[in-house]
C-alpha cells in the first residue's frame, strides 16, 4: 500500500567523518573480534563492571571482590538474545521520543526529547539558534502496519525559550513549541521523553547499542541486536551498526533502553599514508560509489560527558527549570 503522504529522499544533514589510522581501523578491528567473542566485557575497570552488574539486578556487596563481580556478570551474559517481552514495549516507547528535523536549505536529521520540553541533537545539525528556529520537527514520523502515516506531528523548535550548545561535544539542546490543539502541553506528554542519566555503567564493552534514526530522511528506523560497542573514553564511544546519513543526533540506547550516547558521525579507514581507501585499499576519490567507501565503525558522545558539560554551565533562570531533570 502507497502511504498517504509523501516520502521523499531527503538532503541530509552530516558531519564530515572522523578518520581512522591503520593503527586505529587494527584497535578497532580487535575490539570487533572481542566483542563477537563475548571476552569484551573482561576488559573493563572494576567499578564500571560491578556498577553495570547492579544496573542489571545482581546482588552485590558494595565491597565486592573482582572475582565474584566477574562471576556475577557471566551469568547474566549466558544467555544474551533472551529479553523479557517488555523490550519491545519499552523500545516503542523510546522509539517515540525521537523526531525527524528538516532544516531548510540544510537538509534533514534525527533529534530526540530528553525532557518533557528539550530536544538533543549535534551542534553540526544546529549549529545556532537561528538555525534552530527554522526547523521543522516531525514526531511519530514512521509507517505503521498498513504503510500509512496518520500519527505523525509536527512541531517548530522554540530557540528562544532555550538553546544550549557545545560544539566540542557536537550536542545542540533546544525547547520544543507545544501544537496549538496541545493546549499548551510540552511535547513530552504526548510523545514521552528518553530521560538522560549522567552515572556509569549503563553499557560494557561488547554489549548491544540499539539506534533509533532516520537514515536518509526516511520515516522512522530502528537498529538492534548486531550492533556492539567496542571503544569508550571519557567523552566518545565507537560501536559497530549501520547508520546513513541523516543519523545524525540519533540516540543510542542499551538492552534496558537507557540512553548511551548521541550518535554523530562515521568513522572511515585511512592507509599507512594517511589517505582515504576504499573497501578494495584504493585511494577515494570524488568517484568513488558510496557502497565502496570503507566505514570501520561509527563514533557517538556519551550521554554523561553531556550532562556534565550541562551542568557546568551557568544557567538563565528561564533555562534552569528546563534543564533541571538532565542528568538523574
Amino acid at each position: 500500500m502507497t502511504p498517504t503522504t509523501g516520502i521523499r529522499r531527503a538532503d541530509v544533514i552530516t558531519a564530515p567523518p572522523v578518520v581512522a589510522s591503520p593503527a586505529r581501523r587494527a584497535q578497532l578491528s580487535d575490539a570487533l573480534a572481542a566483542a563477537r567473542g563475548g571476552t569484551a566485557w573482561r576488559r573493563e575497570p572494576a567499578a564500571r563492571k560491578a556498577a553495570f552488574a547492579r544496573r542489571a539486578g545482581a546482588d552485590l556487596a558494595p565491597d565486592a571482590a573482582p572475582d565474584t563481580v566477574d562471576a556475577a556478570l557471566e551469568r547474566l551474559m549466558a544467555n544474551p538474545d533472551f529479553l523479557p517481552g517488555a523490550w519491545l514495549h519499552r523500545g516503542s516507547a523510546a522509539g517515540d521520543t525521537v523526531a525527524w528535523i528538516e532544516s531548510p536549505g540544510r537538509g534533514t536529521a534525527t533529534g530526540f526529547l530528553v525532557t518533557p520540553w528539550l530536544l538533543l541533537t549535534n551542534h553540526h545539525v544546529f549549529p545556532t539558534a537561528d538555525i534552530a528556529a527554522e526547523a521543522t520537527l516531525r514526531f511519530r514520523y514512521e509507517l505503521e502496519i498498513d504503510d500509512q502515516l496518520t500519527r505523525m506531528r509536527s512541531h517548530r523548535a522554540d530557540p528562544d525559550r532555550c538553546y544550549l550548545a557545545g560544539k566540542d561535544l557536537d550536542y545542540a539542546l533546544v525547547a520544543v513549541a507545544p501544537r496549538p490543539d496541545h493546549a499548551g502541553k510540552p511535547p513530552g506528554a504526548t510523545y514521552g521523553h528518553t530521560p538522560m542519566i549522567g552515572a556509569i555503567g549503563k553499557a560494557l564493552l561488547g554489549q548491544p547499542v540499539n539506534i533509533v534514526q532516520h537514515p536518509l530522511g526516511r520515516p522512522r528506523e530502528i537498529v538492534v541486536r548486531n550492533n556492539l560497542l567496542l571503544t569508550l573514553t571519557d567523552q566518545a564511544m565507537t560501536y559497530a551498526a549501520d547508520t546513513e546519513s541523516g543519523s545524525s543526533g540519533s540516540p543510542l540506547f542499551n538492552d534496558r533502553w537507557e540512553l548511551l550516547g548521541l550518535h554523530r558521525r562515521a568513522v572511515e579507514a585511512r592507509n599507512a599514508a594517511g589517505g582515504l581507501i576504499d573497501i578494495n585499499g584504493r585511494p577515494v576519490t570524488r568517484d568513488t560509489p558510496e557502497e565502496h567507501r570503507n566505514w570501520v565503525a561509527n563514533e557517538g558522545v556519551r550521554a554523561s560527558a553531556i550532562v556534565a558539560d550541562i551542568r557546568a554551565r551557568d544557567l538563565s533562570e528561564t533555562q534552569r527549570p528546563l534543564v533541571a531533570d538532565i542528568g538523574g
